[in-house]
């Protein structure tokens, strides 16, 4: 039997990228996903990829900065699957600007997504980890420690999700609940693209790194999965950096 067999993971922002990753690797360990993301076209072809090549997956559109949509979420996947086991907290975008650059609306918008939608998801999921034993893993990011990479609104959002992460460990640990987050830096992804889109820049990006390679997708999802698992339940209220050594 597989690690995760019988078990149910929601990930939020999972229609590509590292959070597609994450919810690949929970299948391919047996768990039944929820691949929640904006992206219709996307999301569908992930969830229907899983279901094809290793266990049920199923799609639902939703905008994290929306709670009624994720408590309309949580409907759907309760019918479906009954319960939930692990809530992967990832969805979220970056730009690349200056602090005068960024508009009070792009503020807002990175802000909503990033930090309020890790709360909304949190919210809408919360009376099943009350009632039952699991892991929630938010996916943040080195830049909260840094403050480099996306710009001030990126790096305030995460360092946010890191807030919350913490107070959330406090409460669900006496129930027996993992909370933990996982914080890349410089992982291949279209995001990484978008702020480095030229082979030189990425070339340099590369020779800041210690162990000589921009991370990849799988990096996270192996890290997610290992939190996910027995072996990590005394691992509690922790940020782990994934950064191939650039930071410290």
């Amino acid at each position: 039997m597989k690690k995760f067999t019988g078990k149910v993971a929601v990930v939020t922002g999972s229609a590509k990228g590292i959070g597609k990753a994450i919810a690949e690797k929970f299948a391919i360990l047996g768990a039944k996903t929820v691949i929640l993301d904006f992206d219709e076209v996307a999301g569908t072809k992930t969830a229907q990829e899983i279901t094809k090549r290793y266990e049920e997956s199923i799609f639902i559109q939703v905008d994290v900065s929306n709670s009624d949509e994720l408590m309309s979420a949580r409907k759907k996947v309760l019918a479906s699957f009954g319960g939930i086991d692990f809530l992967i907290v990832n969805a979220g975008i970056s730009y690349r600007h200056e602090l005068n650059e960024i508009s009070v609306e792009e503020w807002k918008q990175v802000i909503d997504i990033n930090l309020n939608g890790s709360f909304y998801t949190v919210k809408a999921f919360y009376e099943e980890f009350t009632r039952n034993q699991g892991k929630i893993i938010f996916i943040t990011s080195g830049s909260a420690i840094t403050g480099t990479g996306g710009g001030a609104h990126y790096a305030s959002s995460k360092a946010g999700q890191h807030g919350l992460m913490r107070t959330i460990s406090k409460e669900l640990g006496p129930k027996g609940v993992n909370v933990n987050a996982v914080a890349p830096r410089v992982i291949q992804t279209d995001i990484l693209d978008q702020l480095y889109p030229t082979t030189e820049s990425q070339r340099e990006l590369v020779k800041k790194i210690p162990i000589g390679r921009i991370g990849q997708a799988e990096d996270i999802a192996n890290i997610t999965v290992f939190l996910a698992g027995p072996e990590s339940s005394y691992i509690h209220g922790q940020i782990i950096l994934a950064d191939g050594g650039r930071t410290y």
